[in-house]
């Protein structure tokens, strides 16, 4: 029981104080994330997706005035095309303006965590922040990394870009048959 009280305070805190580099990806002074570490990733159809997660004004502004440097994701097996995104403030169901992208696709490895530094860091504010990964393939497959579960409000953003479709948590995407998060992360330096 003190263990699932000790996750569950963490998993709400969103924020990890982390003091080694035991895994890769999650060193820094102040980490933003809501998944509890890789355990699989949903098998998705072919075309372009984004997965996201979100973190609303609530806990950006606990941490304004610095820096985000860096951000990391899991992957299972490797897309055609891999894109990083970051969004400013939207509304709590789809991202501002996008602030920041890269194509990371000649660079990401499979069943590894992937780490972009960002040629620019953003400086947070108090303003929400989405980070996404945006993903192509040409065929079913399992790509972006996931936890366990269950999901945490924010934590499991997607869009279907193959059919313009609009932002649902994945539970929503899956009708409720699959409860996770992103094995997505900001690092604040």
């Amino acid at each position: 029981m003190k263990l699932f009280s000790l996750m569950f305070i963490i998993g709400i805190s969103l924020v990890s104080f982390n003091c080694n580099d035991d895994e890769e990806g999650s060193s820094g002074s102040a980490d933003l994330f809501y998944d509890m570490g890789p355990n699989s990733a949903p098998l998705f159809n072919e075309g372009t997706f984004r997965a996201a997660v979100r973190f609303p004004r609530s806990l950006i502004r606990n941490f304004e005035g610095e820096t985000m440097d860096r951000i990391s994701f899991f992957l299972v097996n490797l897309p055609n095309n891999c894109l990083i995104q970051i969004y400013d403030e939207g509304s709590t169901d789809t991202p501002g303006p996008l602030i920041y992208e890269a194509d990371l696709t000649a660079s990401v490895r499979a069943n590894s965590w992937n780490e972009h530094s960002l040629d620019t860091p953003i400086t947070l504010t108090d303003r929400e922040l989405w980070i996404a990964v945006e993903f192509t393939h040409t065929d079913q497959r399992n790509t972006i990394g996931c936890d366990v579960g269950p999901a945490i409000e924010n934590g499991d953003w997607v869009i279907d870009l193959n059919n313009q479709g609009s932002w649902s948590s994945y539970r929503d995407f899956t009708s409720n048959a699959v409860s996770i998060n992103w094995n997505i992360r900001g690092f604040i330096e």
